[in-house]
């Protein structure tokens, strides 16, 4: 799909940490992100967990060198005690791997080395955050090892069983990897394949209600196993060299593993999470499992499912913005040849520069869509215990709803104004007036392009920088300065309206005494005349002035604003391309600003400009004579005694209400 094809930002790679982004503060997890991490495209995760001291941390160092022939390493601890402390990741770019999404790598804690409380915290957030949960354990899949686990997901047990039929979708896939530290029998190929033992331990008698909650939160699930690892195979590895002949079976074990999780993350390639997403999404697993609310879990899977729908229309926008590049260019073309048809076209084109605007800014990757935002709290608070259709609309509460709100606006505003522009700069061109307006339809073709290419390019940036904070200072400028306006145009318009009523109240008597003016007033088109213009607009000097292009000045500034919100903390080319049209508007506004401040007076400029057509030889005596004064006939005195009659009439009858009234000069 053109220009959506999402790829790491600033063409990343190399491999982004390891770093702990998952803290303890307390017995509480906290995200730290990264402020050097830029992420664009889908993200895949995995998280390998466990007991302590069983390789975790070593076997993501195989798999991490395995993908990128990379010099990498997990920090890995020699004592007893737990090293890695919360969640360490490190992400893998796709153009290093070579796949198609960037492969996060998540190094869990030890899962037995934290009190109760935090360890129940620590393992939900294992399984909330992945989309493939690696669970480790040594030798045998054995039944108190299952009890373990189902212990440590308890939490799951509150959301009853129609409520984990929903959790489906959350669900990550489960990779049980047994370290084999015995010479045991294999079974399938290679003796690595252990689903088979691993549904058979589920399906055995004995602890049925922990065997059915492991089944239930973990839908799909397969068991392989991981070589031991010789003395001199684990020297090896501390060095760094996991090159060594020692672990050659050992790491053929772990790249067999690796297969599965890549096969596993491509099964779920469609609901990867966006970069930005990813963040949000961390922050909203942390705030679910530190809550001590009954239904915590349960608003997550509500957020999962929102999400879930703000990719299917992401994908659709993405398909449509191409269809629409097309329509736009076909209609450039019909409008090159078909001048009689010319509205039709110019309103389908509006229509498809919506379109685009709808699709460029609905599928944005950079759009958040929070777990505890506002609108999604009072839509909590409205649906529950509502109507079916009710918990439908708050599925659409998300900021890409808004996003395409915005975008509806902003397309719709927009482009009477460019197009009005590129026509003026068309009209000093020697062109006919149907390739004006088609070479107008090609040019918004040409920015639509431009714009989906800079945007591929860019990618997003830190709301700490500086470029952010200004396009929200010249934004808001740009929006005060368009109420002012507003503000100024209605009170002339009041005035106009005022001075224009008394005027027209004025021509009132002159038609019931002027056959002439009567006889206008009746004819077809005096009638047709004002049924397209407003009678207000009668008298020239006090026409109104139209204020649409303030008020579109205004709603494209404040659309731009909410934009920068809704992409909080990141910034697009929409919104620097945004900022620098309104910098451009108030800087030609302030120079105008300053032309009319300046000393001197147009009309006299004017007549100094204008060419002396006198006479030099005409006497002086006749230049000065006063000219003509024609007499005044009877039927003249007659008639203009009448108009200063109804004068006096008419400024009797409206003293009283318009004596303060001051008509502009």
């Amino acid at each position: 799909m053109l220009a959506f094809t999402l790829a790491a930002c600033a063409g990343a790679t190399s491999t982004l940490g390891p770093e702990p982004l998952v803290a303890w503060r307390h017995d509480r997890l906290v995200f730290e992100e990264p402020s050097d991490w830029r992420l664009r495209g889908p993200v895949g995760t995995v998280c390998v967990t466990g007991d302590d001291r069983v390789g975790k941390s070593t076997l993501l160092g195989l798999w991490a060198r395995n993908l990128t022939n990379e010099e990498f390493e997990f920090p890995v601890g020699h004592s007893r005690s737990s090293h890695t402390k919360g969640l360490w990741s490190a992400i893998l770019p796709d153009q290093a791997t070579g796949l198609d999404f960037h492969l996060n790598l998540c190094d869990s804690q030890g899962l037995k080395q934290v009190a109760e409380l935090p360890q129940w915290r620590l393992f939900a957030s294992n399984v909330l955050v992945p989309q493939v949960l690696v669970y480790m354990l040594i030798n045998v899949v054995q039944t108190d090892q299952l009890r373990d686990l189902a212990r440590m997901a308890h939490q799951f047990q509150k959301l009853g069983r129609s409520k984990l039929l929903r959790f489906g979708g959350l669900s990550p896939h489960l990779v049980v990897l047994v370290r084999e530290e015995s010479d045991l029998d294999g079974e399938g190929q290679d003796g690595r394949n252990l689903t088979s033992h691993l549904e058979q331990v589920l399906q055995s008698p004995g602890y049925a209600e922990d065997k059915a909650l492991i089944r239930q939160v973990f839908q799909t699930r397969e068991a392989w196993s991981l070589e031991e690892l010789p003395l001199e195979a684990r020297r090896a590895l501390r060095e760094g060299n996991f090159a060594a002949d020692s672990a050659k079976r050992w790491r053929a074990s772990g790249e067999a593993a690796l297969k599965q999780v890549l096969s596993a993350l491509q099964r779920k390639a469609l609901v990867l999470p966006q970069g930005p997403e990813l963040w949000e999404w961390y922050r909203s697993v942390l705030e679910t499992v530190n809550s001590e609310e009954e239904l915590s879990l349960e608003r997550l899977i509500g957020h999962s499912e929102r999400l879930d729908l703000v990719r299917q229309r992401r994908r659709l926008m993405q398909d449509w913005y191409g269809r629409g590049l097309v329509i736009l260019a076909g209609l450039a073309v019909l409008s090159a040849f078909s001048s009689s048809i010319s509205l039709c076209v110019d309103i389908a084109a509006w229509l498809a520069w919506v379109l685009l605007s709808v699709c460029f800014l609905g599928a944005s990757p950079l759009l958040r869509t929070p777990l505890s935002g506002l609108a999604q709290k009072l839509c909590e608070q409205f649906s529950e215990g509502s109507e079916v259709w009710m918990k439908m609309v708050c599925l659409e509460v998300s900021s890409q709803g808004a996003a395409v709100i915005i975008a509806s606006l902003l397309g719709a505003l927009s482009y009477p104004l460019i197009t009005a522009q590129l026509r003026c700069l068309m009209g000093h061109l020697p062109l006919p007036a149907q390739l004006s307006r088609s070479f107008v339809m090609l040019l918004l073709l040409l920015a639509a392009l431009c714009l989906s290419l800079l945007q591929e390019a860019a990618g997003g940036t830190s709301a700490r920088s500086a470029p952010q904070i200004l396009a929200a200072c010249v934004l808001a400028t740009a929006a005060i300065s368009a109420t002012v306006d507003i503000a100024q145009q209605t009170l002339h318009s009041h005035r106009c309206a005022a001075a224009s009523a008394i005027g027209r109240g004025l021509h009132f008597y002159i038609a019931e005494r002027d056959q002439s003016v009567a006889a206008l007033e009746a004819s077809a088109e005096w009638k047709q005349h004002y049924r397209r213009h407003a009678r207000d607009d009668a008298i020239w000097r006090y026409r109104l002035a139209s204020s649409w292009q303030t008020w579109s000045r205004l709603l494209e500034a404040c659309g731009l604003l909410t934009w920068s919100w809704l992409i909080y903390p990141q910034w697009d080319v929409i919104l620097a391309v945004g900022a620098i049209a309104n910098l451009a508007d108030l800087s030609f506004s302030l120079l105008r600003w300053l032309k009319r401040c300046m000393p001197g007076d147009d009309v006299q400029s004017w007549l100094d400009s204008l060419e002396d057509t006198d006479s030099e030889d005409a006497p002086a005596e006749e230049a000065c004579k006063e000219p003509q004064i024609l007499p005044e006939t009877a039927d003249e005195a007659r008639l203009r005694m009448e108009i200063e009659e109804m004068r006096r009439e008419a400024w009797q009858g409206s003293a009283p209400r318009k004596a303060k009234f001051r008509p502009w000069s």
